[in-house]
C-alpha cells in the first residue's frame, strides 16, 4: 500500500465520519425542535390559563375590594373633617379635658 492509496483511504473515512456526524446532528436537531415545540405550545397554554384566572380575579375579587376600600377612605375622611374642630380645640387648650 502506497502513501496515495493510505492517503485515498482515509479522505474516503473521514468523508463517511463527516456525512454519518451530519446525519446525527440533523436527526438530533430535529428530536430536539420537536421536544421544544411541545413543551413550548404547553407554555403557551399555561399562559392563557393564567391570563384567564387573573382577569377573573380582577373582575370578582380586586374590583369589588378597591370599591370598598375607596368607601371606606371616604367614610374616614368625612369622620376627619367632622372631628377637626374638636380636636384643633383640645390642641388649643393645650389637651386638657
Amino acid at each position: 500500500m502506497s502513501l496515495a492509496d493510505l492517503r485515498d483511504l482515509f479522505i474516503v473515512i473521514f468523508s463517511i465520519a463527516g456525512i454519518a456526524a451530519t446525519i446525527f446532528l440533523s436527526i438530533i436537531a430535529f428530536l430536539v425542535y420537536r421536544r421544544i415545540r411541545s413543551i413550548l405550545d404547553s407554555a403557551k397554554v399555561a399562559a392563557a390559563n393564567i391570563r384567564d384566572v387573573t382577569s377573573v380575579m380582577s373582575e370578582n375579587v380586586a374590583k369589588p375590594l378597591a370599591s370598598i376600600a375607596s368607601v371606606l377612605q371616604g367614610i374616614v375622611k368625612v369622620l376627619e373633617f367632622i372631628t377637626g374642630p374638636i380636636r384643633r380645640r383640645e390642641a388649643k387648650r393645650g389637651g386638657r379635658k
